[in-house]
């Protein structure tokens, strides 16, 4: 039988009764001093926010992460709001009619993404996923675009890129804008190996606690190879202000604090190593699931998924009675997503209708997430796949 991969962990902890879904204390001893030395700077300095008298906090975070991604970066509050930052700047929302844009995008994701296009004064276009990847379907979303499409947000779901070069041709022959909705993909790369927002106008990206780089609280980014608009997203994020008290647009205050700047600035010289750990144990669950009832997550040849989440497929309506049974194990698990939205009701209005859109409504009915972060040790890791292989 195979065993857990030898990969070091970063404890040497004894296991606990319990393997979580994810936690942060045993990284927290990892960087502690380092990140108790960052705040106690933004402390010490009394700048606070990244506005006029932000300090070098942000900028410097900024700085960093566009050297990591080869693009400019400009920081903010949430990765949800990085997505409705992402729509005003690019003026999508509304017609000189009144007539609303569209923006076609995946129902099988967190529900941000659909949010913020309705939140913009957009409609969402939903088209289904790829059974294998749960990635969006490129040539439904082809076959989707009319007069009124304006953008189309792809997500690059739970760590794995879609093939970007194939939606930025559709993109380009239609004359549409991508915004990559990354928040759960930084450091991944496509099967072509590009990064996030090479491909597109930009990506958005999600700093939250449970990401693979996470702040220590809201956070999130824009991504652009353009630096028009990257001056045009710094505006946004300050109310639309193109000099101090003048502004020429209505932005909002989606500003990244400098705290969140400093403790990111720290942890972010360890994602290549937390993402190699991340791939190291979905290879070992991958190997030990093989040949079971479950399917494990299909990565596509040539890409680069750095795992922010690891998720099953459980056929025949087990599901559930698998995460019953692995929580008395005492093994961590979740559903992500359990219901597609276009039928969530605050999108009624959209007349969706279930059973539209099958592939996202068979993954909610059979998805599990596991356990998977890069502090789990070796014998953590062997007992969620024994608690999995148990069950059947």
């Amino acid at each position: 039988m195979s065993r857990a991969p030898t990969v070091s962990a970063a404890s040497s902890a004894a296991t606990p009764k319990a393997v979580p879904l994810f936690e942060l204390a045993t990284q927290w001893q990892l960087i502690r001093n380092d990140v108790e030395a960052a705040v106690k700077e933004v402390l010490d300095s009394q700048h606070y926010t990244s506005g006029a008298t932000s300090g070098p906090f942000v900028g410097r975070f900024e700085e960093n992460m566009g050297k990591l991604l080869g693009a400019e970066v400009v920081a903010l509050s949430s990765g949800t709001d990085a997505i409705l930052a992402a729509l005003m700047a690019l003026n999508i929302g509304r017609d000189a009619a009144d007539r609303r844009h569209e923006v076609i995008t995946t129902p099988f994701t967190f529900f941000a993404t659909a949010g913020c296009i309705v939140r913009a004064g957009a409609r969402p276009v939903f088209v289904d996923i790829d059974p294998a990847t749960f990635l969006m379907n490129i040539k439904a979303a082809a076959a989707a675009v009319t007069k009124q499409t304006r953008a189309i947000i792809p997500v690059h779901l739970y760590g794995q890129m879609l093939d970007t070069e194939a939606l930025a041709k559709i993109a380009a022959t239609q004359g549409l804008d991508v915004i990559e909705d990354a928040a759960q993909s930084i450091g991944a790369r496509d099967i072509h190996g590009k990064q996030i927002g090479e491909n597109a106008r930009c990506a958005c990206l999600s700093f939250y606690p449970t990401k693979n780089l996470g702040a220590a609280g809201d956070a999130g980014a824009l991504v652009t190879r353009d630096q028009a608009l990257a001056t045009r997203f710094k505006q946004t994020r300050q109310h639309g202000e193109t000099s101090r008290y003048h502004h020429e647009f209505v932005g909002g205050n989606f500003r990244m604090d400098a705290l969140q700047a400093a403790v990111l600035n720290v942890k972010l010289k360890w994602l290549g190593q937390w993402n190699e750990r991340r791939r190291a144990i979905a290879a070992y669950y991958t190997s030990r699931l093989a040949g079971s009832p479950v399917t494990p997550p299909v990565e596509l040849a040539g890409g680069y998924h750095v795992y922010h989440q690891y998720v099953i497929r459980v056929p025949d309506g087990k599901r559930d009675a698998l995460r019953d049974h692995l929580g008395r194990q005492g093994v961590g698990c979740n559903i992500y997503y359990p219901k597609s939205l276009h039928v969530q009701a605050c999108f009624a209005d959209l007349g969706y209708r279930q059973g539209q859109f099958p592939h996202a409504e068979k993954a909610c009915e059979e998805v599990l997430a596991l356990p998977i972060f890069p502090e789990l040790t070796p014998s953590q890791i062997e007992r969620v796949a024994d608690a999995v292989l148990k069950f059947f």
